[in-house]
């Protein structure tokens, strides 16, 4: 439990390692040899989100007053990725372009390593960007706000609960090792989930249910998915749940009203 450990007695610190690592946005303190905090920042992922959703949603709220809302809908669709960087809208092109290929298992972690992107991948950029963009449009102007914080929540919770679910795909090791020890997966992937359901109760408690359905939906299907692809996760799968679980809680969102 070295992880949880390092979270509740250094948390700025893992804290600014989770906002590093998953945002373009500068951590609030120095942090020296990083990755010893690593196991302790997936505990905070969820609460990235949560502060990445604010940032988004408040830059929305606020473009509205002088923006028409088809721009700030195609900005918020925009901000969601951008806010990583593009890093996981990148994990979700190779993603697609690795599960399309139809090839054996170590001729598709091979395509989801190369940088190139594929017309599959590109394909499943544009249609994930143009459906976040009507769903954020379909959502009304007074309630928009905390479904994206939510969406954004949601989001890292799934790359959280996919590392803990299941094995990393590559043999070299990798991202896996660094975000837990031993015998932290049960009890991060615990805690991220009941932040993320305390954020749902207390933004969009009329709209709940829709989002647990497709929260579940979702993370049950790619788990499944990945197993049946590649045996396991990556860093590009952890990408691509992040940016699957924003627009499927978006939906959920605009199928309840």
């Amino acid at each position: 439990m070295r992880g949880l450990q390092t979270a509740i007695f250094s948390p700025l610190r893992c804290f600014s390692a989770a906002l590093r690592f998953l945002t373009i946005l500068p951590g609030l303190t120095r942090v020296p040899d990083e990755k010893r905090y690593f196991a302790g920042s997936a505990y905070y992922f969820t609460i990235v989100g949560l502060v990445s959703g604010v940032l988004i949603g408040g830059c929305a709220l606020l473009c509205l007053r002088f923006a028409p809302p088809m721009l700030v809908g195609v900005g918020g669709a925009i901000w969601l990725s951008l806010i990583s960087g593009f890093l996981h809208l990148d994990g979700l092109a190779d993603t697609i372009d690795g599960f399309m290929s139809c090839r054996d298992r170590e001729r598709t972690l091979a395509i989801m390593k190369d940088s190139r992107i594929g017309v599959m991948g590109a394909a499943a950029v544009i249609s994930l960007l143009l459906f976040k963009t009507a769903a954020i449009l379909s959502l009304p102007a007074n309630g928009f706000v905390p479904v994206i914080v939510v969406a954004c929540a949601a989001g890292r919770t799934a790359a959280v609960l996919m590392m803990c679910l299941l094995p990393y795909a590559r043999g070299e090791g990798g991202m896996g090792n660094l975000f837990f020890d031993g015998g932290s997966a049960r009890s991060v992937s615990i805690i991220s989930a009941v932040i993320l359901l305390a954020a749902m109760t207390l933004l969009t408690p009329e709209r709940m249910l829709a989002m647990i359905i497709g929260f579940v939906l979702t993370i049950g299907l790619l788990c499944w998915w990945c197993m049946r692809k590649i045996g396991g996760y990556t860093g590009d799968t952890l990408g691509a749940a992040c940016e699957l679980m924003e627009t499927a809680i978006l939906t959920g969102a605009v199928v309840s009203f």
